[in-house]
């Protein structure tokens, strides 16, 4: 009986202190409710005031200090015989930029949402300097490195020197010579010949017996080409 009676006032005495955990548990909650998250949303609102956030440091930075990074015009052809090009390139999304054909602003565009640009361009014959700066508001970037495109409609010049067409030959390879403009790529029966920074170029040509008939032709770097078929009769 003895036993008994300790383990009811044991087992009371549990449920007590149960009931009391719960009780104090349930006043915390309240409290914290009622008093602590206000305070901390208070001094989380009050300390963001006195300290902003990074991002938004270095937004009000980009938008009030007046720079701009110049835009970037990707790469175009050295030469070419189309007239017009698309240029394009990237800058900063929501920007405006300008874009400049020898000195003169020749076209503007909004950036779009992932940060390129695209214009059409008209050349001039000749040698035409492309380049562009981005604009927001009265600031302005620096100016893009410039891309230097030649257009060029005709075909390069192509002159032969010796033999002269319709000449006899006597030997056998015979050196075929001329002049053509420099940078362009010459061929004789379609075997590439040697040409110097002059535009001179030659090549040793092994004739056969009789008429032998000789294509040569000279293609620049916009891609034109100028054709001339001569004739030489290898008589040894």
């Amino acid at each position: 009986m003895k036993r008994s009676r300790l383990s009811k006032k044991a087992e009371k005495k549990s449920v007590q202190t149960i009931i009391l955990s719960f009780l104090g548990i349930a006043i915390i909650i309240f409290l914290l409710l009622r008093y602590g998250i206000p305070l901390i949303s208070d001094f989380s609102f009050f300390a963001g005031q006195i300290i902003p956030n990074s991002k938004d440091k270095n937004e009000n930075t980009d938008k009030n200090d007046g720079y701009i990074p110049a835009p970037d015009i990707d790469s175009l052809p050295k030469a070419t015989k189309e007239q017009n090009v698309k240029v394009t390139g990237t800058s900063l999304s929501g920007l405006t930029v300008y874009l400049y054909l020898n000195g003169n602003k020749d076209d503007e565009m909004e950036v779009t949402e992932d940060g390129t640009f695209e214009f059409s361009v008209k050349l001039s014959e000749g040698e035409n300097i492309i380049k562009a700066k981005a604009i927001r508001d009265k600031d302005e970037s620096e100016f893009s490195d410039s891309r230097v495109v030649v257009y060029k409609k005709s075909g390069p010049e192509l002159t032969l020197e010796s033999p002269g067409d319709g000449a006899e030959v006597k030997n056998s390879p015979v050196e075929v010579k001329g002049k053509t403009d420099p940078d362009s790529i010459v061929t004789v029966n379609d075997f590439q010949a040697i040409i110097n920074s002059d535009g001179n170029w030659s090549y040793l040509l092994t004739l056969k017996e009789g008429d032998n008939e000789v294509k040569i032709i000279s293609t620049d770097l916009a891609g034109n080409k100028t054709e001339k078929t001569v004739h030489f009769n290898f008589a040894p």
